[in-house]
This record gives structure tokens, sequence and C-alpha cells, in this order.
């Protein structure tokens, strides 16, 4: 998994992974901010559809 910087944090592993679990007990999520929305991207292109639309 690649290095992930979040609001000028760096995620280690835990972290990610605590973060995918999270998303995961979602149905849907209403809000994402751009930055959080590239971590999901990059790392789990299956959850991207639980975000909403991304109309920039």
């Amino acid at each position: 998994m690649p290095i992930e910087v979040y609001q000028g944090q760096v995620l280690d592993s835990d972290q990610l992974e605590a973060l995918r679990i999270e998303i995961e007990k979602f149905d849907t999520i209403e809000e994402v901010d751009p930055e959080l929305r590239g971590i999901i991207e990059r790392n789990w292109p299956h959850l991207v559809a639980k975000l909403p639309r991304d109309d920039v």
C-alpha cells in the first residue's frame, strides 16, 4: 500500500486499515473531502461506489 497523507499527517498501515473498515460499514457516504476521496480511489476502488458523485 502506498504512503498516504491526510490533512498533513502520514497515515500508517493500521490507520489505513481502520479507515477502510469504517468506510465499509456505510451503505453510502453523503459527503467526502477531495483529499479523502483520493485516498479511497487509490487504495480501495471498489468502495468508490459508496461516495457521492464527483462533479468537479
